[in-house]
């Protein structure tokens, strides 16, 4: 045990002996202090943390973080989507743990700084309140701590990653928010009467791919096969894939593993159509290009919020559009394996959420499910 005993300068003095180790010694001006720093060394003498002569014990948070977004085998070898997310999550945590040694965090420490980063406001570009942040933003938060603590952890900087006894709170960002057939008619009319062109065609992408939005509006010419043979896309790291007729290449997703969409009706008719009016063979690949910088993708949250109002339709985000196409190709037959391949979900747990609408019979994919369910929808 530590001991803390009063000086005559009425601060409090912590001594701390243990087998092996030089004493420590530290000065508070308030015993609580006092008491909470020796229960933390002394943790951390327990799990083997502690060591003051050795240079990674005295490295903090912040530094950690600057490690493992340099490094090869850290935030680099993520996907896309995770390097341009990731750091702004980690940012939260820095805000509360930043100046902490390493040393010194545990799970108390993190429960602390969790209470803070839960309760956070989201602020607009142009200064907005838009209100607390969503359980999936603070999942993500957490997760992306556990990352970083995690890859401390195999590179031997800590000997034991404190969130394995973190009180996590429970999170239930699942959502079962699906159109309507009758829902469905008015969106898509509503995004053909869109001043931006681009708005019904990713749409239809995004609804009779299953794609997500980063992918879809990410898509390059180059990447797609509208034909009838199969062609060939070598990235920009070398490998090599081949895609088959009426398919989509999306090289990294969410998950970093690469995905073929195919591409049927609708979706089909509109990008060909697209792409004899817009397509290029220059560098400007992208087949949403921004107005201002054609190498960035189109930025359509306005297009999309306007066609939202105009189809009187509430609650619905972008990302429900790849819950829809998941519902109705379960209506139609498919089974979460053949589901699973179509979305590129690697984790069946997440395709769960749709097992209440799964008919027990499987047949047919794209095609039947655009000519049963959407049989009501115009060409």
């Amino acid at each position: 045990m530590a001991s803390i005993v009063q000086t005559p300068n009425d601060t409090w003095m912590v001594v701390i002996r243990r087998k092996g180790h030089k004493p420590v010694t530290k000065t508070f001006k308030r015993k609580t202090d006092a008491t909470k720093w020796a229960q933390q060394i002394e943790g951390a003498i327990d799990r083997g943390e502690y060591s003051p002569d050795r240079p990674t014990a005295k490295i903090t948070f912040k530094e950690l973080v600057d490690k493992f977004s340099t490094a090869p085998d850290g935030l680099l070898s993520m996907s896309k989507t995770t390097q341009e997310v990731m750091p702004y999550n980690l940012v939260q945590w820095a805000k509360h743990l930043g100046h902490m040694r390493l040393m010194d965090i545990d799970a108390e420490a993190i429960e602390i700084a969790m209470e803070q980063v839960a309760t956070r406001r989201r602020i607009s570009a142009a200064g907005k309140d838009m209100g607390q942040i969503s359980p999936s933003t603070l999942k993500r938060d957490i997760s992306a701590l556990g990352g970083v603590l995690k890859w401390a952890v195999n590179k031997r900087i800590i000997a034991e990653n404190p969130m394995r006894k973190v009180v996590k709170p429970k999170i239930n960002d699942a959502r079962e928010r699906y159109l309507t057939d009758d829902e469905l008619v008015r969106l898509l009319d509503a995004c053909d009467q869109s001043e931006s062109a681009e708005l019904g065609i990713a749409v239809r992408l995004a609804l009779f791919t299953g794609m997500r939005q980063a992918d879809v509006m990410g898509l390059e010419w180059p990447r797609i096969n509208l034909g009838d043979l199969p062609t060939r896309y070598t990235d920009d790291s070398g490998r090599t894939f081949t895609i088959p007729p009426r398919h989509a290449l999306v090289t990294v997703t969410k998950n970093g593993h690469p995905h073929l969409a195919p591409i049927e009706g609708m979706a089909f008719d509109a990008l060909k159509a697209w792409s004899a009016k817009r397509r290029t063979f220059d560098g400007s690949r992208l087949v949403f290009q921004g107005r201002h910088n054609s190498y960035q993708p189109l930025d359509l949250r306005r297009p999309w919020e306007t066609a939202l109002r105009r189809a009187g339709i509430e609650g619905f985000r972008w990302h429900d559009l790849r819950h829809t196409f998941a519902s109705m190709m379960l209506k139609t037959g498919a089974s979460h394996i053949e589901l699973a391949k179509l979305t590129g979900h690697r984790d069946l747990k997440s395709l769960m959420r749709y097992a209440h609408i799964s008919p027990e019979h499987s047949s047919g994919l794209v095609a039947k499910m655009q000519n049963t369910v959407l049989g009501k929808v115009k060409k």
